[in-house]
């Protein structure tokens, strides 16, 4: 499912697209993540959501050109997994399909794509003007861990302990 993460290989960090690119300069992260995902040994289709013109010519692209990743290729798409996983990200894809169900009506994929931001770039002061904008009722504090959400989350995330995450980390940072 969702072989970008909803974008999320696409917007890879600095450091992360350093190492694509240190490796495969030409490469574009979606055509490299599009090209890993049809690598897999039991895939037979690769569906990926595209938003404008220019992302439908690029995966056309890719797919007329096709061919499998190679070893080495493989090896960099690991490293780049490790880059971004020591990173602290919450593979959230922002469906939203967490949202339907909250009965507080918290803004979960806003508060991952904060966090994830915020560990990515260490910026304290952006991540805490950007999290103050939510509604006192969209903020993670709010939650009352009732599980909803995490079984609506199709990428199984525990949201609810997340979101105690991210708040606790909004508290620290308050001072």
């Amino acid at each position: 499912m969702e072989p970008l993460r909803g974008g999320g290989l696409v917007n890879l960090s600095e450091k992360a697209l350093n190492k694509l690119k240190e490796n495969y300069p030409d490469a574009t992260p979606a055509e490299f993540g599009l090209r890993w995902a049809a690598s897999r040994k039991n895939v037979i289709t690769v569906l990926s959501g595209m938003s404008n013109l220019e992302q439908v010519k690029q995966n056309i692209e890719t797919f007329m050109n096709y061919k499998d990743m190679t070893p080495e290729e493989e090896k960099t798409a690991d490293e780049i997994a490790k880059i971004i996983q020591s990173q602290g990200e919450i593979n959230c894809t922002a469906c939203k399909y967490c949202m339907e169900v909250c009965p507080r009506g918290i803004n979960i994929p806003a508060s991952f794509a904060l966090y994830n931001q915020y560990k990515v770039t260490n910026n304290k002061m952006l991540y805490s003007v950007y999290y103050d904008t939510l509604a006192d009722s969209e903020k993670p504090e709010a939650c009352i861990k009732c599980g909803l959400c995490s079984k609506n989350c199709p990428q199984n995330l525990p949201i609810p302990d997340l979101l105690a995450k991210i708040a606790e980390e909004h508290k620290k940072i308050q001072g």
